[in-house]
């Protein structure tokens, strides 16, 4: 059965909306069944070029087990930078994606045409992103735990942010967080104010455990964009009891799932945009698997609900305040989000009392927040916006290019006078000086030379 992963799909027009049957949705449904059953997956999947610039603190006794169980006996991630835009103007501070603790950061670059990396790096900014995908895959799913919050807060985080400033001539960093990796990043500027942090921005970042469940359910895909009709009906079928002895695959819960998923996608067949980002949620639901499940109990894991609530986290021993945070902040909350639901997100603006906090809603899920196609449209402007405000003075321009601005001509200073300098309406002193317009000792003075000018027809 395909899975949305918490209404990461919406459609063109709106979540909910079906498209109208019209000669016109008929010729472009069959166009997209034809391009995906002879050419492929719609989806183009194609990730942003990057390089990796640095893998975290080193620890030189782990790499004897090979890389993969280096990097998770380390607990170590690997940095990389995007290459800039051809044709953009560089301009701003750099930005650094911070993706959740045990899953890796494709949701910051879904697929081309709905990827925030690219998005960034369209407006002219330098992006890096820290990312633990070499984790993924290589163990069962668990649950993060204090010591992993620890790591990230101690280590790795203000590693990343002083090699990513390094790389910018001592530029502060906007840190831009998901989920988990948002409050590591809060954690960390409230933590070392002396960081060169220029902002931050939170994703779908709880600060009230009171209603993030520790595993929350994925939403089957009628739910998230099926439709009123289909998530009615599947709704009323889920409510239905199940007689006793009857296995709960067969529940009318489960059969009406099985049902109204490909109902959901042969109603949107005409939409290939919708198309391919159920590809790319899926493509990305195999590469993370059930760890996605496990956000709610990470964080029960990770925190005591009663010290987040007070702002005051305990953090390798000691007790971390973020309400000692003074660093503007983007709060960034799904309307749909049933893992951290927006009330839960909405507390952070009484926690962070000493910050310049700024509190936003996004269409979508735990994952659509940052990747959705509403978010296209949403949210990434609004991102945009906040990360243009606080940009330090002097920027990141590109001085190698050329400015397209036409520069002003260099003002010529006024002729110098014999004698001093003269009033210019100053009457003739004798008979023997006359101005320009008189005759001096009978001879008319000489005129200025005519400036050339072109003529038609002329050789």
């Amino acid at each position: 059965m395909t899975r949305a992963v918490d209404g990461t799909i919406h459609p063109t027009g709106g979540e909910g909306t079906l498209t109208m049957i019209t000669p016109g949705t008929v010729a472009r449904a069959l166009t997209n069944v034809r391009d995906r059953v002879i050419e492929g997956p719609l989806a183009d999947l194609r990730r942003m070029p990057r390089v990796a610039i640095d893998t975290g603190p080193d620890d030189a006794s782990a790499w004897d087990l090979g890389r993969a169980h280096g990097l998770a006996r380390a607990g170590q991630v690997s940095t990389y930078r995007y290459a800039v835009h051809p044709t953009s103007r560089l301009r701003g501070a750099p930005v650094l994606l911070v993706s959740p603790l045990g899953a890796c950061g494709v949701a910051f670059d879904l697929r081309r045409g709905c990827s925030l990396v690219e998005h960034l790096v369209g407006e002219g900014r330098h992006v890096h992103q820290v990312d633990d995908e070499d984790l993924v895959g290589h163990g069962p799913p668990m649950p993060a735990s204090p010591a992993d919050l620890t790591r990230w807060v101690d280590d790795i985080l203000p590693h990343v942010v002083r090699t990513v400033s390094d790389h910018h001539d001592g530029a502060p960093v906007h840190v831009v967080g998901w989920s988990i990796g948002g409050l590591a990043a809060l954690l960390t500027a409230a933590d070392d104010p002396g960081l060169p942090i220029a902002s931050i921005t939170a994703l779908a970042t709880p600060f009230s455990l009171d209603h993030v469940p520790e595993r929350a359910p994925m939403r089957p895909l009628a739910l998230a964009a099926g439709g009123p009709v289909l998530a009615t009906v599947q709704t009323l079928l889920g409510l239905l009891p199940t007689p006793p002895g009857v296995p709960p695959f067969l529940s009318a819960g489960s059969v009406g799932a099985l049902l109204t998923a490909p109902l959901t996608v042969v109603s949107h067949l005409a939409d290939r945009d919708f198309l391919a980002q159920l590809e790319a949620v899926d493509d990305l639901r195999a590469l993370i698997g059930e760890q996605a499940e496990l956000v709610g109990a990470s964080f029960h894991a990770m925190l005591e609900g009663s010290d987040l609530a007070h702002g005051r986290i305990r953090v390798g021993g000691r007790s971390v305040d973020l309400g000692n945070l003074e660093r503007p902040v983007l709060l960034v909350a799904g309307e749909d989000d049933v893992v951290v639901p927006p009330r839960a997100v909405r507390a952070g603006s009484t926690v962070l009392s000493s910050a310049d906090a700024q509190l936003t809603t996004a269409p979508g899920g735990h994952l659509g927040v940052v990747c959705g196609r509403a978010s296209r449209d949403r949210l990434w402007p609004v991102l945009c916006a906040f990360l243009d405000r606080w940009d330090p003075p002097s920027g990141l321009d590109d001085d190698s290019r050329p400015s397209r601005r036409p520069r002003r001509s260099a003002r010529r200073s006024l002729p110098s006078y014999e004698g001093g300098t003269p009033a210019p309406d100053a009457p003739a002193a004798s008979s023997g000086t006359a101005s320009s317009g008189r005759r001096t000792g009978g001879r008319r003075p000489k005129p200025a030379p005519k400036r050339a000018t072109r003529t038609r027809g002329r050789d």
